[in-house]
């Protein structure tokens, strides 16, 4: 059996390698790809713990934490945004305080009540402080006054302008009417004085005419000082105020506004005494003013001074030249603030006359002084005078209009239509208003001819209260 297997694998072999002879020598074998190799992974199995035989314990089996998923955003992924716990808000409460009053006094030299929305009426029931409460209770038809009540209860009239509203006026503010007192007109007293004299003042309602043998007539004198000539102004007390206050605001003690029609712009008024062009005569004790006050104060063709110009015109701004005042300024706000006086010489009434009667000039009067006051600046009424036949009654109640508002406000006043009634063609031109002069001379002789012309008569009229106020005020 053996064998047999024997001889059966050689003759296989036989045949095999007789097949293999059979084969071209060129021919190339198939080439056996080959197949990729399958690598197979075992399914993960829980872990068993290994049996602990040693001790023949049971066996333990071991959680796999289950891995937490992590998200990776794609490239074109926009992440979401990452809140911040803010703070929590802290809300601050603001209390309004609501003014007590309607209103305050706002000038700095107080403000009079008065029984009746015009200066005309006094004596003033009270005079309040800057800052002073009141409420309003009426206003004038005219809006330029107000009913009010003062802390102390006192019931009475205020100027506009001179205080300042806490809250918008009511609506239903009624309106109230009282008919404006006429002035008497005051009595000329003849008198002489010499040195150390006391005089009536104009401001308590005597004009005195003054007649020295070194002066000539003028009106509303105090004292006569030791040159022997009289004061022509009286300085009160509230004028000294008017002045502390001025110069609280920067105003110029040395420099003195004019503030007028075409008297005061068109003729040489005081032009003179800064161009050195006078004689001063027997009152020499005047070139101390002279030297004190500013040289271009006399020669200054002043904003508030032009001819037709009336008491409305100068608080107009549609009159301010524009190159120098600022839009809505008028000419006596824009005089003011270029030239910062200390004094203004005020003298309206020669066109007024024309125009309107003597209520609507004290309204406008008014205005011009309480708006002078308030800027610290002390105003100096002046009376005007006219020719027999130039509206004879309107300028008497126009001049007495000038000094009851003097008088009221105790401001000072240049009495000069009165001295001038002595003057030839008492103190005026052909034209009846415009002052009489000697030629078109600049040049101011206080040797006689200031009895004899207005002009002369009242360049020494102003020049003297000047002297007053800068000596009375200590000002140099």
């Amino acid at each position: 059996m053996r064998y047999h297997q024997t001889w059966c694998l050689w003759l296989i072999l036989i045949i095999l390698m007789s097949a293999c002879t059979n084969i071209p020598q060129d021919t190339t074998l198939p080439t056996i790809a080959v197949l990729p190799s399958v690598t197979i992974t075992p399914s993960p199995i829980p872990t068993r713990a290994m049996r602990q035989v040693e001790n023949d314990l049971p066996p333990t089996w071991t959680l796999t934490p289950t891995p937490t998923a992590t998200w990776t955003p794609g490239a074109t992924s926009t992440s979401l945004p990452t809140w911040t716990r803010q703070p929590s808000a802290t809300f601050t409460t603001t209390t309004t305080m609501t003014p007590s009053s309607d209103a305050y006094v706002s000038n700095e030299a107080g403000v009079h009540v008065r029984t009746g929305p015009s200066t005309r009426f006094n004596p003033p029931l009270e005079t309040l402080d800057q800052n002073d409460p009141i409420n309003i209770l009426a206003i004038s038809p005219e809006r330029e006054w107000l009913k009010v009540q003062t802390a102390s209860g006192q019931i009475g009239w205020v100027f506009l302008e001179l205080i300042t509203l806490n809250r918008e006026l009511r609506p239903d503010l009624p309106e109230e009417f009282i008919p404006t007192p006429t002035a008497s007109p005051q009595p000329i007293v003849q008198i002489a004085v010499t040195p150390g004299d006391l005089v009536v003042l104009g401001a308590a309602g005597v004009v005195a005419t003054v007649n020295t043998n070194t002066s000539p007539p003028i009106g509303g004198a105090s004292t006569v000082n030791n040159s022997g000539a009289a004061n022509v102004i009286s300085v009160s007390s509230r004028t000294r105020q008017i002045y502390q206050a001025g110069l609280s605001k920067g105003n110029n003690p040395r420099y003195f506004a004019k503030v007028g029609d075409s008297i005061t712009n068109n003729q040489p008024f005081m032009n003179g005494f800064g161009s050195q062009e006078y004689d001063l005569g027997a009152y020499g004790y005047l070139q101390a003013s002279i030297d004190f006050f500013d040289n271009g104060a006399f020669v200054r063709d002043s904003i508030a001074a032009e001819s037709g110009f009336n008491a409305a015109a100068v608080l107009d701004a549609i009159w301010a030249p524009s190159g120098t005042c600022i839009p809505n300024e008028s000419p006596l706000a824009c005089e003011y603030r270029v030239s910062n006086p200390s004094i203004a010489v005020i003298m309206y009434g020669s066109v007024d006359v024309q125009l309107y009667g003597a209520n609507t000039f004290q309204s406008y009067l008014n205005q011009i002084v309480q708006s002078t006051i308030s800027r610290g600046i002390i105003p100096v009424l002046t009376t005007f005078p006219n020719g027999a036949d130039y509206y004879p009654s309107q300028v008497e109640e126009f001049n007495n209009v000038i000094r009851s508002i003097a008088s009221t406000e105790q401001i000072p006043l240049i009495e000069f239509r009165n001295p001038a009634l002595n003057l030839p063609d008492r103190g005026v031109g052909e034209d009846k208003f415009h002052l009489s002069m000697n030629g078109t001379s600049y040049y101011i002789a206080l040797t006689g001819e200031q009895n004899s012309y207005g002009l002369t008569l009242r360049n020494m009229l102003t020049l003297q209260a000047l002297d007053d106020l800068r000596r009375e005020l200590g000002m140099g």
